[in-house]
């Protein structure tokens, strides 16, 4: 009889230990998954359900759990499960809390393409709401799948260099100088000049546009760049230019003149040497 109650005594025991220890929720880990983001989350790589009424607002951020850095654009990256097990107790749950399932590790590839010249215009378009054209190539910009939208200042004159911060989905992911020619500042400029009179005009300081800023003979600094590597060295100005003028650029190594674009006070970009 002792014996018997003992026995029931321990299966009590071990009931309520293991009702006290009962899962919060379930983590099922998928066999591939697809990112768009820099960053990968528990919900990309895993479906993640409630087990109980109270954990039920704890799954919304446990999805957001960020796992580790996304691969490059068209590039994979192995996640294993013990890798995601570590990211949970980093965050705070005990092994009795969850239930990791599914794949012993996870194939992710993140999407991505390459950023023409015609769709940086339009975005530029959008966000000046004026005709833009780029006066150079763009540089080599790969960026994931998504709505692309940019950030910018308004252009000073109707050339300029400006600083563009390339945003998908509202995060940003690229930061490039663009050498432009906007449309409608030169149509305004020229409404404000008809109505000056010459003794006016005078006192008004030069468009930044219409400065010779590289001049024949001079020593200017040649730039060029090749994804997010920009190298620069030392020529000699065959010809006086303005900002977004093309000009003939003599260097040392070399017998050939190279053609590049006037994009600063004694700097002109080129696309290779």
């Amino acid at each position: 009889m002792r014996w018997r109650a003992a026995t029931v005594a321990m299966a009590i025991l071990n009931a309520t230990c293991m009702f006290g220890q009962q899962p919060l929720v379930r983590i099922e880990l998928k066999e591939q998954a697809v990112v768009a983001s820099p960053t990968i989350r528990l919900c990309d790589i895993a479906e993640v359900t409630a087990l109980t009424a109270d954990s039920e607002k704890l799954v919304a951020t446990l999805r957001e759990l960020t796992i580790a850095p996304s691969p490059l654009p068209r590039y994979r990256r192995i996640i294993a499960a013990g890798e995601v097990a570590t990211k949970l107790a980093q965050a705070g749950w005990k092994n009795g809390d969850f239930v990791l399932e599914g794949a012993k590790q996870v194939l992710v590839t993140r999407t991505g393409k390459n950023l023409t010249a015609t769709e940086l215009e339009t975005a530029l378009q959008k966000a000046l709401n004026t005709p833009v054209k780029l006066l150079l190539p763009p540089p080599n910009i790969f960026v994931p799948e998504g709505e692309l939208t940019v950030q910018t200042e308004k252009p000073s004159s109707p050339r300029s260099v400006l600083p563009v911060t390339l945003l998908v989905n509202g995060q940003p992911v690229a930061t490039v100088k663009l050498l432009v020619q906007v449309s409608a500042i030169t149509h305004h400029s020229s409404l404000i000049t008809d109505n000056l009179s010459p003794s006016r005009l005078a006192h008004l300081p030069t468009c930044p546009s219409a400065q010779i800023l590289v001049r024949r003979r001079q020593t200017v600094r040649l730039r060029a760049q090749a994804n997010s590597v920009v190298v620069t060295a030392q020529g000699m100005a065959l010809q006086d230019g303005k900002l977004g003028d093309e000009v003939m650029v003599a260097v040392p190594w070399s017998k050939t003149p190279l053609k590049g674009v006037v994009t600063g006070e004694k700097e002109v970009t080129v696309s290779a040497w």
